[in-house]
């Protein structure tokens, strides 16, 4: 039997306004399907400007939040007990795409997925790194193959891999987000056949949603919509301290008893925004995709996901049934999760990133 190669290691989700960090003990060999057994979960969140659009522009301040979120403190936090980390890449700048091959698995080499990706990725082909990956197909012998590309900018991350480094972290791996919000929030033990699922992301600073379907990720696309952007609306249109639209926010949210509520119609008008961005995004996949299955659920992610009847909305305008998931689902613990669903939601990537970090890669336990 193999040891594990990267014992303790653990995911970190680097946002523009917050840290979040998730370790999980592999227990799959003690069961027949994989099981996982929550460490360490905790936040911090992170000052305006130390991190803009995904480009980190004090490198060293971040350093400072990153290492005291790891070596905890004398308030309870205990110090993370690992040197391997796999962290995530902004969406912002990044690129996930499936591509089809006209080309048999076995015969398919690097050459031929680059000089298809060149034709999507909107980097220039020098500045970006490219990963691949094959999508297993039932169909042996076909001359043509699925693979998922990913794409990012090798000054972002070059610049995220030399702030791990510098903590003395071993960086196993960069993962796009969307690959990590999947991971954690499709659910694993599931067979979705002739249906298609969304993932929608709100976060405090960006927005993304996601298209899942026959066992992979299709594209994803970023949204303008975030928590961040609903309270500045309501500072500015309302003429509050950004402290007073961030409590009307959480508190009132999308349900207000009187409909002319201003605070209600300046966030109402926002989500509709959101809702036809999605409602495009839908419409696209549909018309340049082919044999595309039917998105059939809404499953949301992200601390503006917690927006007071947004699923509802949501759920109505699209048709779709939009639901707020459990992140940690595919842990399948027996341990209680000590943490409120409406804040697990905002720990989505650090958990997909943490499902992959416990992973020994000398076994088949991968999820998705």
């Amino acid at each position: 039997m193999f040891s594990n190669p990267f014992p303790n290691a653990f995911g970190l989700d680097i946002s523009d306004l917050s840290l979040k960090v998730v370790q999980l003990r592999n227990v799959s060999h003690r069961r027949v399907s994989p099981s996982y057994k929550p460490i360490i979960h905790r936040s911090m969140d992170l000052p305006h400007g130390l991190i803009v659009n995904g480009e980190i522009q004090e490198p060293e301040t971040v350093r400072k939040h990153i290492k005291r979120l790891i070596q905890g403190n004398k308030n309870g936090w205990k110090p993370i007990k690992g040197s391997w980390v796999v962290s995530s890449l902004p969406e912002t700048q990044s690129f996930i795409k499936h591509l089809t091959l006209n080309k048999s698995a076995d015969a398919l080499i690097e050459e031929d997925v680059h000089r298809v990706a060149k034709k999507h990725i909107p980097f220039d082909e020098d500045s970006y790194y490219i990963d691949w990956q094959i999508i297993p197909s039932s169909k042996e012998g076909s001359n043509i193959t699925d693979v998922i590309i990913g794409a990012v900018s090798k000054n972002i991350a070059n610049s995220y891999t030399y702030l791990l480094k510098s903590l003395g972290l071993g960086v196993i791996a960069l993962e796009i987000e969307a690959l990590s919000i999947a991971r954690a929030m499709i659910t694993a033990s599931k067979e979705y056949e002739n249906e298609a699922r969304g993932l929608l992301d709100l976060g405090a600073t960006r927005s993304s949603f996601i298209v899942y379907d026959y066992d992979a990720i299709q594209f994803s696309i970023d949204l303008p919509f975030s928590g961040e952007i609903i309270t500045t609306a309501l500072s500015q249109k309302l003429n509050i301290s950004y402290a007073e639209a961030e409590k009307i926010k959480i508190t009132s949210g999308l349900e207000a008893k009187n409909q002319k509520n201003k605070s209600l119609l300046i966030i109402s008008n926002l989500v509709d925004e959101l809702v036809e961005d999605v409602k495009k995004a839908i419409e696209f996949y549909y018309s340049h995709f082919s044999e595309t299955n039917k998105i059939t659920h809404i499953t949301m992610s992200g601390g503006s996901a917690n927006l007071k009847r947004i699923d509802k909305i949501i759920s109505t305008k699209l048709k779709i049934e939009s639901r707020p998931g459990n992140p940690w689902k595919n842990l399948a613990s027996k341990k209680k999760i000590m943490i409120e669903p409406d804040i697990s939601l905002g720990y989505a990537t650090a958990i997909g990133l943490a499902l992959r970090a416990a992973d020994n890669p000398f076994f088949k336990h991968d999820i998705i």
